[in-house]
């Protein structure tokens, strides 16, 4: 068999196929292809006869370029196709559905696909998801990629090498995965929000299932309600109650809240116990005030506590810390008595004790201070957080910088009204 590597499905598709004295077989219609260890390998092309489909096995080729497609039946006369429910096609399974590019951080379509020869075989060596796979397929394109390569302006290929795919089934049917899943869990959480919007909500719950529960309770919190509940509709109880408890309360608490109630509560009942009355603690608080935006994750350390002691303790409760930037001192019944600056707290020496280096009289709210007297405090003291008291004066939680962002640029992913959990 002989055969031109540089070729693209595009070029193939629809051409004749003769037989070995140039009589016309039909048309190319589609290729059937198998897994491979390095490349999916066609073993059928599909040819359209009028309106019959035949099918002619790999083996029956003798020539197969961008020229012409030369097939000898031997002995035998070609069989009409019929499909078979484990069988996958080029054109119908692969050709325009959509791929997620990880490097890229986005979701693209193929647009052409190119085959090559590998061991001896036809192979798919990649996709092209660039413009030129696009021009290849309309009435008049080829002729422009000629022209802007005669002008020296040639458009770059975009082409992703089959190795560098996963697909998210045996069957190849749903290439959705790109580079290695590895690379999925180094993407910043809101470009994998963007993916996430722009696929079905399956291929999502897939995507969320391959990465950590973490980067998983964060990509959901900043998707659109309506995506999320799209997605969370598809996902197992017990995953989703798993991402809940690795996300600060406070989103948790966002998610939880836009569910219907017999949904969160049986959420909140496969959740470890501490973390689900975190979270039902902050659902009683409306959106708007204080208590609706404030985390309940924060360091507090009674006043006698030295440096050294604090500087130990922080190293081992900080990974459970959405965002550090103050200490908080607090008495046995956690009145707030004073703040300590992180910087303040690395250049004391070690033996000084908190209450000798805190701030005292700390700026804070009360947990039904709407979203103008927050933002008015923390516009006139440039604060990156903010404590928040009950009418006891007891430290109740703290917003941080992304809640306080929200104040200026609302996040469509906030609950709209509390909850009251008991």
């Amino acid at each position: 068999m002989a055969f031109i590597t540089d070729v693209y499905l595009s070029e193939m598709l629809s051409k004749d196929v003769i037989d070995q004295f140039g009589r016309r077989v039909g048309v190319l219609w589609d290729l059937v292809i198998v897994p491979g260890i390095k490349h999916p390998g066609v073993i059928k092309l599909v040819v359209k006869n009028k309106s019959k489909l035949l099918e002619i096995p790999v083996e029956n080729i003798y020539l197969f370029n961008r020229f012409v497609i030369t097939v000898d039946p031997g002995e035998k006369t070609f069989q009409e196709y019929r499909p078979q429910g484990g069988d996958m096609l080029i054109k119908k399974h692969i050709l325009d559905k959509q791929i997620l590019d990880v490097n890229g951080a986005k979701v693209v379509r193929v647009n052409d696909l190119k085959l090559g020869e590998s061991d001896g075989a036809i192979c798919i060596i990649g996709i092209d998801v660039g413009l030129n796979g696009i021009l290849r397929r309309i009435d008049g394109g080829r002729m422009v990629l000629k022209a802007l390569t005669a002008f020296g302006k040639p458009i770059k290929e975009y082409i992703i090498g089959w190795n560098f795919l996963q697909t998210m089934d045996p069957q190849l049917r749903n290439l959705t995965l790109n580079v290695a899943r590895k690379q999925l869990s180094e993407l910043h959480p809101s470009d994998l929000a963007d993916i996430l919007t722009e696929i079905a909500p399956e291929e999502g719950t897939e995507i969320l299932s391959s990465v950590d529960e973490e980067l998983a309770g964060e990509a959901l919190h900043e998707v659109s309600t309506e995506v999320r509940e799209k997605i969370l509709k598809e996902m197992d109880k017990e995953l989703i109650s798993d991402i809940l408890e690795e996300m600060p309360p406070d989103e948790a608490a966002d998610i939880l809240a836009d569910m219907p109630e017999e949904t969160s509560e049986e959420l909140l009942s496969l959740m470890e116990s501490e973390d689900a009355m975190e979270v039902k603690h902050l659902l009683k608080y409306d959106e708007d005030t204080a208590g609706g935006l404030m985390t309940s994750e924060f360091l507090d350390f009674p006043p006698d506590t030295t440096v050294d002691e604090a500087m130990t303790d922080i190293r081992l409760l900080v990974p459970d810390v959405e965002f550090v930037y103050y200490v908080y001192v607090v008495d046995e019944q956690d009145h707030l008595l004073g703040v300590v600056t992180l910087k303040k707290l690395l250049t004391s020496p070690l033996s000084t004790k908190l209450q000798d280096i805190m701030i005292q009289n700390v700026k804070h709210v009360g947990l039904d201070a709407d979203r103008k007297e927050i933002s008015e405090i923390v516009s006139k003291y440039d604060f990156i957080a903010i404590p928040v008291l009950d009418e006891e004066e007891k430290l109740r939680g703290v917003i941080t910088v992304d809640d306080i962002i929200d104040l200026l640029v609302p996040n469509p992913t906030r609950r709209r009204k509390g909850r009251a959990f008991q």
